[in-house]
């Protein structure tokens, strides 16, 4: 009984592993859309789980290597992030669209769930 109950357990483990979604540094993604969170916003990943981020001198560095293709302003603003490890299921994104004047941006650690690829 107690081998099927570990072997039950295991399954379900590695199915709830198999259904989230896995991204790659540098990979285009937007948040799925919900009531809350209505942006429509291209993100990209930046640091994926286990890298270690670290803002130092206006620039944002993932694993001791600078992010770059945003711009100056935004990265300024992010490089404000405290040095973190990304957690196991979770990404770090960043995006920013520049129409004239209008500027929206995002910066933000989300779980897998949250994200989906760009068609």
């Amino acid at each position: 009984m107690k081998v099927l109950l570990v072997t039950l357990v295991l399954l379900a483990s590695v199915a709830v592993q198999a259904q989230a979604p896995t991204f790659e540094r540098g990979q285009v993604v937007r948040l799925r859309p919900s009531t809350s969170r209505p942006t429509t916003i291209l993100l990209r990943v930046v640091a994926i789980p286990n890298d270690r981020i670290r803002g130092a001198d206006s620039m944002l560095y993932v694993n001791d290597v600078a992010v770059t293709g945003f711009s100056p302003d935004f990265l300024t603003r992010v490089s404000q992030t405290s040095a973190r490890t990304i957690p196991e299921g979770h990404y770090f994104v960043m995006g920013e669209r520049r129409v004239n004047d209008d500027i929206s941006e995002h910066t933000g650690l989300h779980p897998a769930e949250e994200l989906e690829r760009v068609p």
